[in-house]
């Protein structure tokens, strides 16, 4: 236990720069153990202006190194900035920028001078000292960026290269859609996405802020697995408070799973540093990266990290763009319209204004000049590409270039906020002072006082819901968020959580807002929004032998990546969120091969079992005489009652077939084969002509329902007759069915189908969809959205897409940790109810990707895109709920968007086990999120 807490000390000190104020929290060297046990005895404040300094002992020949020097008094790695440890000389030999980082031609061949940043002496290529552009001024050689794109077909390293070593280049706050700018203002990073792999951006987790996601892309974790669920929160647990400048963030107690570099260390693989001191250069930075890479063969880690703080900073004060490239367009410069011609009479006839007035106004026009701003932005990039240059020119100059990967990263993106654009709580509460809000582009609400039991989040959430016509922000239970936003299961989240429009932010009042001195406004950007906005969405860039030449690939999400780094490494991930393999196109090779989980629970096939039994559900239908034929079609063909009964009873009951009587036909509404159970339990197959089902007899309901829609299927209505028919299956046991007398009973719930009666295909197989086997329960208010998914969108999206597959079912999930809940879960939340109500319900829709060919003659890759519906007693998620469903329904199911695999994981199902595409590609589809968001 002592050795885990150490290395989980370990990991939390290698954690990560913030670039708000005047601290930096720092990365990781290697073998910190020391370090990590006296950081809990350590000085009052790290933020000290006056930080300890040891005279015993100096930096001469020590800069950066990667171990602690336990016999020296003093440190002089990239951590003693922070520590406070460095020894007293740190900054002379390790911060060196005398002459600067660059060779000019009359440094060719100087004497050596050690005074100097780096060198361009004649012997500065033997002692790995050189500025990283000398091969270049000094020797005639190009650089790297200015030469053609080549495919790197296998590791081209030096000796003594065991592997390929790994750089990641981490950028803060840079959004996807920065790439635009192209090869003008960032050359060497267009030529890493030409020549790579590269995908249109990279989906941060939610909250899209700092902490969260560095974390996320160093463990594979998303924020409520590993704990950091923000830059600043509160443990109600450890009465503590972890905030960007105080010293809680150093406890180890706030950091859960394991970090890349942890892994790597675990598994005999030395790892660099991991992010820096703000107050090392980035030319410092990439000068000692590349000298750790000349390290002898047992002294060289395979895998680094460089971190720049821009173009974070820079979005947060001036915006992420100028304003006639805001995606929205930007209120602080007029909208750009072509000039009128004046005739004379005009220009006569036109007002003068007054000096003053024209003084104030050009004032006024060029405080925020397109030019200036533009070039604040830009700049930053400008700069940060530069630095991927250095690097790049450096690698090529250690014949490195066509051995080592590299990874270029962002952690989220910007987006457009001001403070004009905040809502005050103060407006809608009268006890805000009563309540601590973490603010922003997020909300998350606390009371002040522990023991305030006037506290009730839920009498807060009412206050807070559809109180404005034009709210800019949305109130949830934090176990009604989205599911696929992945955040509730965690202490640490807040019971409410409001959900901030993009380019608003949320505060208690306006005193929290401006700058208290001068009441003016410190910021133009901000970031934190929901993860499928794309202003959040961010950079990734893959470039070396082992990544694919000159390809492009589908977005993705961070969590995934540290699997991806592992491959790199030769490493065994730890567990984390991610899906190993889902990525693997992204590699030349695939270095891990994914593999089927295994089914648990294999289906039953049932017969006619009850076709003369008469038993009562409760259940109506008119035309009993109708209903005898009708139950014949439930029938397998050729066999009989006393076969099935034989098969029912049998040793061989989890069979798919004996002797062949219960084969499964090859149905159209399987296009992708049998979801597979992979949990203990008793289900059926039930074939219909319109839909088939995997019904539980533990729930009572299809686990699944599957059908096809082509893009010629009509939408019938109802008959009369039919309206409130449902009738008993008789091939399930009464036993095994629902009662129709429970929902007369209770008027709070009330039922629907799986398979939409509406979509029938003739009025016998209309008789199918009514039986009890495709009932679901329902709150009444819910049963609006899904007959208007069932009835209107599923239609559209068979019409747009030349035919659709659906899978639905429901969904358990009371204790929000988004995985299956357990029988014996559901029954403690369902006590007193002899009919589990769902949580949630999914519907997962596939069509083919060229939509020129009909969804059941796909053989080219599929399309996918799902939702998790939250079944709740109420609609008041949509402020507009009273008015035509036309107008809000298909607005919710997009906020409820999900992937495949969180539905996965959240009915332990497995889905798409039988197609003619790999398995690596089944699980890149499993792992795409439609945010019907629009183009990057």
């Amino acid at each position: 236990m002592a050795k885990r807490n150490v290395l989980q000390a370990h990991q939390v000190i290698s954690l990560f720069i913030f670039a708000i104020g005047i601290y930096a929290c720092v990365g990781f060297a290697t073998n910190r153990i020391k370090r990590a046990e006296e950081w809990e005895e350590g000085p009052l404040s790290v933020l000290s202006d006056a930080p300890r300094t040891n005279t015993s002992n100096s930096c001469k020949g020590r800069c950066f190194e990667l171990q602690e020097r336990e016999d020296m008094d003093c440190q002089c790695d990239n951590l003693c900035k922070s520590y406070g440890s460095c020894c007293y000389d740190f900054d002379d030999h390790c911060l060196k920028t005398a002459r600067g980082w660059e060779c000019t031609k009359d440094r060719c061949g100087e004497v050596r001078n050690e005074d100097n940043a780096c060198h361009c002496s004649e012997d500065c290529l033997a002692k790995g000292d050189c500025c990283t552009n000398y091969q270049v001024i000094c020797k005639g050689e190009s650089h790297w960026v200015d030469d053609d794109c080549e495919e790197i077909k296998a590791p081209e390293c030096p000796a003594g290269f065991t592997r390929p070593p790994l750089i990641i280049f981490s950028v803060d706050g840079f959004r996807a859609s920065y790439m635009k700018k192209g090869s003008k203002v960032m050359p060497n990073i267009e030529k890493l996405r030409s020549c790579g792999t590269h995908s249109p951006y990279m989906r941060p987790v939610y909250p899209t802020k700092t902490f969260p996601n560095l974390y996320t892309l160093a463990t594979g974790l998303y924020p409520e697995s590993h704990g950091i669920v923000g830059n600043s929160m509160y443990d109600p647990v450890f009465d503590a408070t972890f905030h960007l400048r105080g010293r809680e963030k150093f406890n180890h107690r706030w950091w859960g799973g394991q970090p890349i570099w942890i892994t790597a260390t675990k598994q005999g693989v030395k790892a660099g540093t991991f992010f820096w001191s703000v107050v090392i250069p980035h030319e410092r930075r990439i000068l000692t990266i590349l000298q750790w890479l000349t390290l002898p063969d047992n002294e060289r880690p395979s895998v680094y990290a460089f971190y720049s703080e821009q173009p974070d900073a820079a979005g947060h004060k001036y915006g992420p763009f100028g304003p006639e490239e805001s995606s929205f367009g930007s209120p602080l410069t007029p909208a750009k319209r072509p000039k009128r011609k004046l005739t004379p009479k005009r220009r006569q006839e036109r007002p003068v204004a007054s000096p003053k007035k024209r003084r104030r106004k050009l004032h006024r026009m060029t405080h925020y000049a397109a030019e200036a701003r533009r070039d604040k932005m830009t700049n930053p990039l400008r700069e940060i590409d530069k630095t991927v240059g250095q690097l790049m020119d450096g690698l090529k100059q250690l014949k490195l270039h066509r051995c080592v990967n590299v990874i270029f990263v962002g952690d989220h993106g910007m987006e457009d906020v001001t403070c004009e654009r905040t809502e005050f709580l103060s407006s809608y509460l009268t006890n805000v002072d009563d309540i601590i809000l973490v603010p922003g582009a997020l909300g998350r609400i606390r009371p002040k006082s522990n023991n305030n039991a006037k506290y009730d989040p839920r009498t807060i959430i009412a206050n807070l819901t559809c109180k404005k016509q034009d709210q800019h922000f949305k109130p949830y239970m934090k176990q009604n968020l989205p599911k696929r936003l992945h955040y509730a299961n965690n202490r640490r989240i807040e019971d409410i959580h409001l959900l901030v429009d993009r380019r608003w932010h949320v505060a208690r009042k306006s005193v929290d807002v401006y700058k208290k001195q001068t009441g003016k406004c410190f910021f133009q950007g901000d970031h934190g929004f929901d993860n499928k906005v794309n202003s959040m969405q961010t950079v990734f860039v893959g470039y070396g032998p082992t990544f694919k030449y000159k390809t492009k690939v589908p977005p993705f999400e961070n969590i995934e990546l540290y699997n991806v780094m592992c491959d790199l490494l030769g490493l065994r991930p730890a567990p984390n969120n991610g899906t190993h393999g889902s990525l693997n196109h992204l590699l030349r090779t695939n270095i891990y091969r994914p593999t089927m989980p295994d089914e648990v629970t294999r289906p039953l096939y049932p017969g006619a079992l009850y076709l003369h039994s008469d038993f009562d559900l409760g259940c109506t239908c008119d035309d009993k005489n109708k209903l005898e034929e009708l139950n014949k079609r439930l029938h397998p063909k050729g066999t009989t009652e006393a076969e099935t009964r034989k098969f029912r009873g049998s040793k061989n009951e989890n069979k798919e077939n004996v002797n062949g009587i219960f084969e499964p036909r090859k149905e159209r509404h399987l296009l992708y084969g049998r979801p597979a159970v992979l949990y203990r339990t008793r289900y059926n197959i039930l074939y219909h002509h319109d839909f088939e089902s995997g019904y539980s007899e533990t729930l009572l309901m299809p686990l699944w329902t599957s059908y096809t829609v082509s893009k010629q299927a009509e939408v019938s209505s109802i008959p009369e007759h039919l309206t409130n028919c449902v009738r008993p299956d008789v091939r399930i046991s009464p036993s095994y069915s629902q009662n129709c007398l429970a929902y007369k009973n209770d008027k709070q719930i009330s039922y629907g189908f799986l398979f939409p009666p509406y979509l029938s295909s003739s009025t016998e197989s209309k008789y199918d969809a009514f039986l009890v086997t495709n009932m679901i329960p329902m709150y009444p208010a819910f049963q609006r959205i899904w007959n208007y998914f069932q009835r209107i969108l599923v239609k559209r999206y068979a019409t747009e897409r030349n035919g659709v597959n659906v899978i639905s079912g429901p969904i358990f999930d009371y204790d929000y940790d988004g995985l299956h809940d357990t029988q014996d879960k559901i029954k403690q939340h369902v006590e007193g109810s002899s009919i589990p109500i769902p949580t949630h319900y999914y519907s997962i829709i596939t069509s083919c990707l060229d939509f020129t060919q009909p969804a059941d003659k796909c053989d080219g890759p599929l399309s996918v895109f799902s939702f998790i519906l939250p079944h709740r007693p109420d609609n008041e998620e949509s402020c507009n709920s009273s008015e035509d469903e036309s107008r809000w329904v298909e607005d919710l199911l997009k906020m409820h968007t999900a992937r495949v695999r969180d539905i996965e994981q959240l009915t332990s199902l497995d889905f798409f086990r039988k197609t003619s595409r790999s398995y690596p590609e089944i699980l890149s589809l499993k792992t795409y999120l439609h945010t019907f968001e629009s183009e990057i």
